[in-house]
């Protein structure tokens, strides 16, 4: 180790017989970073900051929604999932058939193209996609659904989807300890960070607060349904049973007093079970209003958006820096050497 040091402190000391090549090599880099600076098109930033409230009881609790109705609080004992909802949430925010859906919607001013449309037309791909373009063939059509589109179009969807997700795009938890989430888009126009940013948060939470109270909403259908129907078999028998009543001429006899008592005891079960399945449509309708989580949008993307450029001093300052460090390496590698004894 004591040699190796001794020969890396004798290489550096080769830096002070080459410093007119060091400050051209950093003056070149320097250049170039300007010319990027200049030359590279400035990006937006948009941000939207939410929160998500959760339920105070767990999907299990239809017992927890009856003990609602009459004034207690089961969460201590039922528990809750907000740390594993948020989650699921920036998840769900990093989804490709989110986002594709979300390209595939309209642009805010031009109705008859789609965000993705615009998307590739702002980073001059346009011209290269219409190449690839068949008769008949629309570019990103508006409302498309995903994996329907053909394969060449849902190959470019797929290229743009994945460089948003990868370079673009970004969800995080400012503080873990509170429930605000965040999420960034970043492009090369305003217009598309700020829609692309408020889309996906209401596709997100669309299908969030859906695949939550899927079970629910779906007894809460069922029940009604079964309702529905008992109530117009209830109507009926009422009236059956009050036309016999009116229209009776002979109450003594046998056979009329019994389809009497058939009548009434099947207005009576009906009502029986009319009743019961009126309380569970109420149980199961608090039970979803409890289980339906709430994602509110705290912060939107408001113009103009955050501007994200590099300043051309930074360039230069970062530039020499670059060209100073290549140049350290190359005489680290031997390619600057002086024969002679140092």
């Amino acid at each position: 180790m004591g040699d190796y040091l001794v020969g890396f402190i004798k290489k550096l000391r080769q830096i002070r017989f080459h410093w007119p090549k060091l400050f051209l090599l950093s003056f070149l880099f320097a250049g170039g970073a300007i010319l990027y600076a200049i030359f590279s098109p400035p990006r937006y930033q948009a941000q939207v900051n939410f929160v998500i409230e959760e339920s105070k009881q767990n999907a299990g609790g239809l017992f927890s929604a009856l003990a609602g109705q009459v004034g207690m609080d089961l969460s201590a004992v039922t528990g809750t999932s907000g740390l594993l909802a948020g989650d699921n949430v920036l998840q769900l925010l990093k989804s490709p058939t989110l986002l594709k859906k979300v390209l595939l919607s309209a642009h805010p001013i031009d109705s008859s193209h789609s965000l993705a449309f615009h998307y590739a037309k702002v980073y001059g791909w346009e011209d290269r996609f219409n190449k690839l373009a068949t008769s008949g063939w629309k570019l990103f059509p508006v409302n498309g659904i995903p994996g329907t589109l053909g394969r060449d179009q849902d190959s470019l969807l797929n290229l743009l989807s994945k460089r948003i997700l990868e370079k673009e795009l970004s969800v995080f938890k400012p503080d873990r300890k509170l429930s605000v989430f965040s999420l960034e888009v970043t492009t090369r126009d305003e217009l598309l960070s700020q829609q692309i940013s408020l889309r996906m948060i209401k596709e997100a939470a669309d299908l969030y607060i859906n695949t939550k109270t899927k079970r629910l909403r779906t007894n809460v259908e069922r029940l009604q349904r079964k309702a529905d129907s008992i109530s117009v078999l209830l109507n009926k028998q009422t009236f059956s049973t009050a036309a016999a009543n009116l229209f009776n001429a002979n109450v003594g006899d046998v056979t009329t007093s019994a389809n009497l008592d058939i009548s009434a005891r099947e207005k009576s079960m009906l009502s029986v079970v009319y009743a019961d399945l009126n309380k569970s449509l109420e149980i199961n309708r608090t039970a979803l209003i409890q289980e339906t989580p709430t994602i509110e949008v705290i912060d939107k993307p408001i113009f103009p958006l955050k501007k994200l450029y590099w300043p051309w001093y930074q360039a230069t300052i970062y530039g020499a820096l670059a060209g100073a460090g290549v140049f350290v390496l190359l005489i680290l590698l031997g390619i600057f050497s002086k024969s002679q004894k140092v």
